[in-house]
Formats: structure tokens, sequence, C-alpha cells
């Protein structure tokens, strides 16, 4: 069964529990799809805050590592490419989230105008996503890299070149960590949200 013909099914058993006629109500069924959109842009809007947290604590870690360990060369130019590096996600994730959550149903509401806000919704969430999976395989082996030799150099004694297979072994683990963390909140807050958004679409072309 459909989702369109699932929300009809609803929507006819609440008249018929308030004892209305169970006739298709358009605006009803436009406005389910409605609440259904945002619930899965929601759930998408949960990654966007833990991200936009999570950078923010970067920035200030590699903030106070220039500004305490500027005077060392090395130091200073991998924080700043930390920054550098980071700054391109920030900014395509500050941009496609606004947009998201800026978009609202344009006109009277018909049911072209619901298409295409659930087509807008879906395609910037989709096009985040395709973003987000290729520069984090440039961004989690460097920031990953950049972190675990700066720890290295600055908290332990000998620094790398005396704990070549300790960093090694770090970073390692650190990948692997990150691979799990990222292949579980890709699936709940970016596979899960475009599948509902694009069975939602299948459902207004099938109608």
């Amino acid at each position: 069964m459909s989702t369109f013909d699932e929300l009809k099914k609803m929507w006819c058993k609440h008249q018929e529990a308030a004892s209305v006629p169970a006739a298709y109500d358009q605006n009803a069924i436009d406005k389910i799809v409605r609440t259904r959109t945002k619930k899965n842009i929601n759930i998408a809007m949960q990654y966007f805050w833990a991200a936009f947290t999570l950078q923010i604590i970067v920035y200030a870690m590699l903030s106070n590592v220039m500004i305490k360990y500027g005077s060392d060369g090395e130091t200073l130019l991998l924080a700043s490419l930390g920054v550098v590096l980071f700054l391109p996600f920030t900014i395509v994730l500050m941009t496609r989230f606004k947009a998201m959550a800026v978009a609202k149903p344009e006109g009277d509401h018909s049911e072209n105008s619901i298409y295409t806000y659930v087509l807008r919704q879906q395609k910037l969430l989709q096009s985040f996503y395709n973003f987000k999976r290729r520069y984090e395989l440039i961004l989690i082996p460097l920031a990953s890299a950049i972190g675990v030799f700066l720890v290295f150099k600055l908290y332990v004694p000998g620094g790398i070149e005396t704990h070549i297979t300790g960093a090694v072994i770090t970073f390692v683990i650190t990948l692997v960590s990150c691979g799990a963390a990222i292949i579980k909140e890709n699936k709940k807050n970016f596979e899960q949200p475009i599948q509902q958004l694009s069975a939602l679409l299948q459902d207004f072309q099938q109608k």
C-alpha cells in the first residue's frame, strides 16, 4: 500500500469516528504530507545541530593551539590547516540546512505546491548528503592525522618520532571509530529520511 493510500485511509477513519462524511479532503491530506515531510527534515536537523556543535569545539581547540603554541611554525601551520580543512564543510552545512529550515510550500498550498515543497527538501537533503560522503573521504583522514600529530607533538614527550607505533595505532582507532559513527549517522539522519521523502514524491506521481 502506498503512502498516500495509507494517509487517505487514516483520514477516512478519522472522519468516520467524528461522524462526518468520509470524503477525500485534499487540504487534510496535504497537511499530513507536510507533517511527515517536516518530521523527516527534523531527523536530518538533529545531525545539523550535533555537527555544528562539534565544529565549534574543533575551531575552539585549534584556535587555542594556534594562540598558545603559535610561536612554533609547524604547530601553527597544522592548526591553521585544520581550520581551513573544516571551513568548506561548515559553509555547505550552514547553507543547505538553512535553506531546508526556511523552505515552505508556496502559493495556495495546492497539490503542485506541496509536491514542489517536498521535492525541494528532498533535493537539498540529497545534495548535502552527496557532498558529505565525498568530502568526508578527505576530511576524516586528514583531520585525524592532524589531530594525532598535534596531540603527540604537544602532549607526549618525544612526539611521534619516539612513539611511531602508538601514533599509528591511535590514527587507525580514530579512523575506525569515526567510520563507524559516520555509517550510523548516515543511515539514521540521511538515508532513511531521503527514502521517506522519495516515497512521498513517488506517491504524488502515481496519484
